[in-house]
């Protein structure tokens, strides 16, 4: 067993999870877990998936990837078969957004703006086909319209002159008028508030709001722990695909939550969804800190 395979088997443990739980939580065959465990890299898929399986397995169990990353070579020197190539070493892995961005010379948003270019077009028509047909036909009707609205108006004037004042009058002081039903005392709302985000650590700020309940709701396997600075533990344990776990930090000034898989969990604070500062796909093993700042603080 290499250096770096005892590093990621003895924080596995340390964590109470079996091979069968990382497998799980990140998705990597059993085998290629064991490999890595062992430093035959020989059997992985290719050497590009070397560097990214090592990471995500460090990362699920809570290691840092820089600093593996940095002793693997001097760890695994004597063997050449095991060693990761410096090209490996050295190449980024590519996002997303990398893998998106204009295949083959073709430019995606311009493809897709070609489109939606004859509906566009069809619709501008149309709209101009109606304005034409407005503008042609309800003249006579508009201009009967407004003729009879100005002797209808001329006949109120002269039959209730004073009549019309007093009741202009009241109705300017109707409008001014209030309901009292619609008079409410508006209502405190929580705010949430991004203090920090460096990394995968994260601490946020609970304003406006004198109640803070939790939830946890797990949409895969994740691993959960949460306890506040004094290190007394809520929860802790693995969340299968489903479960949801409740609590109440009315009391609590400040709980920190560590996410092994934070793309399998959402979190919830007063039933309102909490979005992750962080991308999940940017950090999967992610710790939240939320400072819980009452009102009557």
């Amino acid at each position: 067993m290499t250096e770096l395979g005892k590093i990621l088997r003895e924080a596995r443990e340390a964590k109470n999870l079996s091979i069968d739980d990382v497998q799980e939580l990140t998705k990597i065959q059993k085998r290629y877990l064991e490999a890595i465990e062992s430093g035959n890299y020989d059997i992985l898929p290719g050497q590009f998936y070397v560097r990214a399986f090592i990471r995500q397995y460090a990362e699920t169990v809570g290691v840092d990837v820089s600093s593996l990353l940095i002793e693997k070579p001097a760890v695994e020197e004597s063997s050449e078969s095991s060693a990761i190539p410096d090209e490996v070493k050295q190449e980024e892995i590519p996002s997303r957004a990398t893998k998106l961005k204009e295949p083959l010379g073709v430019n995606v948003k311009s493809s897709r703006i070609m489109d939606y270019l004859p509906k566009i077009l069809i619709a501008i028509l149309i709209i101009g086909i109606c304005i034409a047909i407005y503008m042609m036909f309800p003249s006579k009707n508009k201009t009967n319209n407004s003729t009879n609205t100005n002797q209808s108006n001329a006949s109120s004037e002269i039959e209730k002159p004073e009549n019309n004042a007093l009741d202009q009058a009241k109705d300017d002081q109707k409008d001014t008028e209030v309901p009292k039903d619609e008079v409410t005392q508006e209502e405190p709302t929580q705010k949430i508030t991004v203090d920090s985000a460096e990394g995968k650590r994260t601490t946020v700020s609970l304003t406006g709001t004198d109640v803070f309940k939790f939830e946890v709701i797990s949409n895969g396997e994740s691993y959960v722990d949460i306890k506040n600075p004094s290190g007394k533990m809520f929860y802790s344990g693995i969340l299968k695909q489903g479960q949801t776990q409740s609590f109440d930090f009315t009391d609590e000034n400040e709980v920190t939550v560590n996410i092994g898989a934070s793309h399998n969990v959402e979190l919830r604070i007063n039933d309102e969804v909490f979005q992750f500062p962080v991308s999940p796909t940017e950090a999967v093993h992610q710790y939240i800190t939320i400072k819980n700042l009452k009102m009557n603080q």
